[in-house]
């Protein structure tokens, strides 16, 4: 009897609807299908913040590394302005000690002056601010100005002839220029020119033959 009931269980299983087993496959696919999305999506969203994240640790970084150099400018910088203002100090014990006296008294006064000038140059050096050298150094626009010329038959065109204002840099910048009288070539007269070309005629035909 038992092996009767188990025999048409299985019957009614194995005759069960093609259309319910259909049915069944299609849900669990569409199931499938669901999921995938899900997890396409939950993947999506995960590189989307991993995305943020590392774009919000690169402009942490970058604006640390802003903060970093601003403060390294300051520290190298931080007295150029004071620097600026003291060699205009320095321009008024140069005019003052420029000329020596003969008076015992002044001179004494002439030497203090230097002293003190000196010990303020010596403290201006230690920030990094040291003295443009320009006499006698071809002119350069981007350290100096030019504020007079005069010919000079002696030097080359456009060589530092005096200095009218002592010019400064402050470690790698330009503290302040050094206004200065350029050389000029004068200019050749007529006849020594006309002279000076035919001798060079002649130089080239006697090369020639």
């Amino acid at each position: 009897m038992e092996k009767e009931n188990k025999k048409k269980t299985i019957d009614i299983l194995e005759d069960e609807p093609t259309e319910d087993k259909t049915a069944k496959t299609s849900k669990k696919d569409a199931e499938l299908e669901l999921l995938k999305e899900e997890n396409k999506k939950l993947f999506n969203e995960k590189e989307t913040l991993n995305t943020k994240y590392l774009m919000a640790l690169a402009e942490q970084q970058n604006y640390k590394k802003r903060i970093d150099e601003e403060q390294q400018r300051f520290y190298k910088y931080n007295t150029f302005e004071v620097s600026k203002e003291l060699v205009k100090v320095l321009d008024s014990f140069d005019l003052a000690i420029e000329k020596d006296s003969e008076d015992e008294r002044i001179s004494a006064y002439l030497k203090g002056f230097k002293m003190i000038r000196n010990s303020i140059f010596s403290l201006l050096e230690k920030e990094g601010v040291k003295e443009i050298e320009a006499k006698d150094k071809p002119f350069d626009p981007n350290l100096m100005i030019s504020v007079g010329a005069r010919e000079n038959s002696e030097k080359e065109d456009q060589t530092v002839l005096d200095v009218l204002l002592k010019g400064y840099m402050y470690k790698d910048r330009l503290l302040r220029a050094a206004n200065v009288i350029i050389s000029t070539v004068p200019e050749k007269e007529p006849e020594n020119a006309q002279k000076e070309e035919i001798q060079k005629e002649e130089t080239q035909k006697e090369d020639n033959n």
